[in-house]
């Protein structure tokens, strides 16, 4: 072997070592120009798909469910954060709803805070986008800090692009049509899943309770209050990093992590826990199909893919072992799920991404000799980045802006970012929105209708209570609300096209005006927006409906006889024990024969014993016993703000309906309960002329205040600890700096 392979297998040697070996000078520029190169490939793609003359322009973001989230944010912006809250309560959806007590907060946290700075429809586009733009630069480090060989994150963050723009799912999450169709806090959790287990990996290596340990237990916060899905993975994918440190001072590190992430979480998770039964309880049917674990178009990093294993496996190489993990746990669980509130297709995007960063693994087999060599073979002055690389990074830029747009199809982005104001029946929508708007205050319906995409997304009227002071009765976050399933059946009787969206309920197979319009009086809906041709002609020959004035084929019904948010109850409320609360009242919110008699949960409550007890099956047809009360609720005396209801009444003593959706934080003064009662309401029984229920906390709720403050405390201390320190011995080195020379 003569010198020159001698110098050639040294620095192939010496590239091999990983990140932290030091390299030679042509090693150094050559590496760096090709990341430099790759990240400017990656970040013009991205711009020349987001525009950023879009992403910087005022118009208020629309398309899919993206377009109907702008209420959620405006909520947190004006009603939330004024008062240092992340949770509350809110009418504007679903008959009331818990906003964000089931749902993630700090997506729209991010959202306000920025609209502080900047305009709200620019912040709102900014953090929808943050999340997809993050994730090329989040993969270069987590390849980085797993101290994986190079160019392995290198071209990690190009394959990242690869899977950004997948085109077989729209809605699992994670790519950009997930994150167009309003997935964007999972996009956001998805780049931070990986950016934790790379600090992880580092915090691991130390096991030392200094800044990484506190920097670790924030992302994980992070992660867990921006989706509670990448959680899950992340919770069953990290222990995967012990296998890389087995020592027992890692598994402690490990749980202390966990322990503290938990108690920062924990003002938002022991609720979700303990509260969990009050939601509207999916239930997912899984997927099954080979071509939803593995779509044609990931074959090709697919095989790539099995290249990198095959290597990884065959040299022992520990630093992959958390990305197989990902691959075959999310596989496994996609096969085993049974249906259920956990919804396979969830996983995919954690196996779809694995299969990408096995892809850049195989990559990266065949450019490091080719790198190497190219390292060797050129030896060039630090000028060479001036006088080559950066003309080469232009003409690249050049030939990707005008390639690119014939190549990247940014129909969802445009249609999105460019807004409400940019339809084309943007002044027929604001017009219905005037309308609605003016209306005397009532909840507003509406029927399902995919043609509604010509107002900027389907979900449009979602955004009644964004644009007036209305209520409406649908609303984005659906799993969240109680009353979801029987607004539902209301959508499926009223709607030629019901989106029927709330998995296992029995809805109705065809439109019943009839029903639905006794349904709307039953919840106190006074306004119905109608919108096809058959629902509309039915409104019309009802006389219960009376049409106000037809916009861009959209007919505004005012509904009469409707029912206030208080009333007396007219039949003697029955009481049931059943742990399917759902499946045993739907039957009996279907048949509107029923609606007048009241149906009580019994928990035990000394209260509710006065009434008599039914069958789950005797549920679906009640006996009615005419409850001749005396008294009624005062006209005019009913007030009604998101966490507040008062109302005066002469019925004291008498079961009161309060048409709004039971939920344990609300709490009642002059009167017993509340109670839940059918289908999602709540019954109080007034002992004083003047009731007043609010929204409150319950034990979860404070307990887990206090633990969260534990958290923080905890996360204080050690960086006014690392702090000190600094400061005596004046120095300062990275929590993520290697501590050996190896990187181990």
């Amino acid at each position: 072997m003569d010198g020159r392979d001698d110098a050639v297998s040294g620095a192939e040697e010496t590239l091999l070592q990983g990140a932290s070996e030091p390299l030679t000078d042509g090693a150094l520029l050559w590496g760096r120009a090709a990341t430099g190169a790759a990240f400017v490939v990656v970040y013009v793609v991205l711009l020349l798909l987001y525009q950023p003359r879009l992403l910087l322009s005022r118009t208020t973001t629309s398309g899919g469910d993206l377009g109907a989230l702008h209420y959620p944010a405006k909520y947190m912006l004006d009603s939330l954060l004024p008062h240092l809250k992340m949770t509350g309560w809110t009418q504007q959806w679903y008959a009331g709803m818990p906003m964000f007590t089931f749902y993630m907060p700090v997506p729209f946290l991010m959202i306000a805070l920025l609209a502080h700075l900047i305009p709200y429809t620019v912040a709102f586009k900014l953090v929808t986008a943050a999340g997809v733009f993050a994730l090329p630069v989040v993969t270069y480090a987590f390849g980085r800090l797993m101290g994986i060989r190079r160019p392995f994150a290198t071209v990690a963050a190009v394959c990242a692009l690869g899977f950004l723009a997948m085109e077989s799912f729209s809605i699992y999450g994670g790519n950009i049509l997930s994150t167009l169709a309003g997935e964007f806090g999972f996009s956001i959790s998805f780049a931070l899943t990986f950016l934790f287990l790379g600090t992880l990996h580092r915090g691991l290596e130390r096991a030392k309770v200094d800044r990484l340990f506190a920097v670790n237990a924030l992302i994980l916060m992070g992660v867990v209050l921006t989706h509670i899905v990448t959680t899950i993975v992340l919770v069953l994918v990290a222990p995967s990093l012990l296998i890389l440190h087995r020592r027992w001072k890692a598994v402690a590190y490990l749980a202390g992590v966990f322990l503290v992430g938990f108690l920062l979480t924990a003002f938002w998770g022991l609720p979700f826990v303990d509260k969990l039964q009050w939601s509207a309880q999916m239930a997912w049917g899984q997927l099954r199909g080979f071509k939803d674990l593995m779509p044609v178009e990931l074959w090709p990093a697919a095989v790539l893919g099995v290249v990198g294993i095959a290597h990884a496996v065959s040299k022992r190489d520990l630093k992959m072992f958390p990305v197989l993990w990902i691959t075959v746990l999310t596989g496994v669980l996609f096969c085993v799920l049974p249906d259920g509130r956990l919804w396979n297709g969830r996983l995919l995007p954690f196996s779809y991404f694995s299969v990408w960063l096995w892809a850049a693994y195989g990559i990266a087999l065949v450019a490091r000799p080719l790198l190497v060599r190219a390292a060797h073979a050129v030896r060039p002055p630090p000028r060479l980045t001036l006088g080559v690389v950066v003309p080469a990074v232009a003409v690249l830029i050049v030939v990707i802006g005008v390639v690119g747009p014939r190549v990247i199809p940014p129909n969802g982005v445009t249609w999105n970012y460019s807004g409400y104001e940019s339809k084309a029946r943007w002044p027929q929508y604001r017009e219905i929105m005037d309308i609605v708007g003016s209306l005397p205050a009532g909840r507003v319906m509406w029927e399902h209708e995919p043609a509604l995409e010509r107002f900027g997304t389907a979900r449009a009227f979602e955004l009644i209570p964004y644009w007036t002071d209305q209520p409406t009765m649908e609303g984005t976050l659906m799993e969240s609300a109680f009353t979801a399933p029987y607004h539902f059946i209301n959508q499926a009787e009223l709607s030629q096209q019901p989106s029927k969206a709330i998995i296992g309920v029995d809805y109705p197979n065809a439109v019943n005006i009839a029903d639905g319009i006794a349904h709307l009086q039953f919840m106190g809906v006074p306004y119905m927006l109608a919108s096809s041709a058959e629902v509309t002609a039915g409104l019309k020959t009802d006389p219960r409906a009376e049409l106000l004035k037809t916009v861009d084929g959209v007919g505004i019904f005012r509904i009469a006889g409707v029912s206030p948010y208080v009333t007396v109850a007219k039949d003697l409320p029955v009481r049931l024990k059943t742990t399917d609360w759902r499946g045993t009242i739907v039957p009996w919110y279907r048949n509107v024969n029923d609606l007048d008699v009241m149906v009580l949960l019994d928990q035990g409550q000394p209260a509710l014993q006065r009434f008599p007890e039914i069958t789950p099956a005797q549920a679906a047809d009640p006996p009615k016993v005419p409850l001749g009360a005396q008294g009624d609720v005062i006209a005019g005396s009913i007030r009604m703000t998101d966490e507040t209801l008062s109302f005066d009444t002469t019925a004291i003593g008498q079961p009161h309906w309060i048409k709004m959706s039971y939920f344990p934080n609300w709490h009642v003064t002059g009167a017993l309960g509340p109670y839940l009662a059918s289908p999602s309401f709540m019954m109080v029984i007034p002992t004083q002329r003047h009731v007043e229920l609010r929204y409150g906390r319950t034990a979860s709720n404070t307990i887990g205040q206090l633990f969260t403050l534990l958290g923080w405390v905890i996360v204080t201390a050690v960086l006014v600890r690392e702090l000190t320190r600094w400061r005596r011995t004046g120095r300062y080195r990275s929590p993520v700096d290697p501590v050996t020379p190896s990187g181990r």
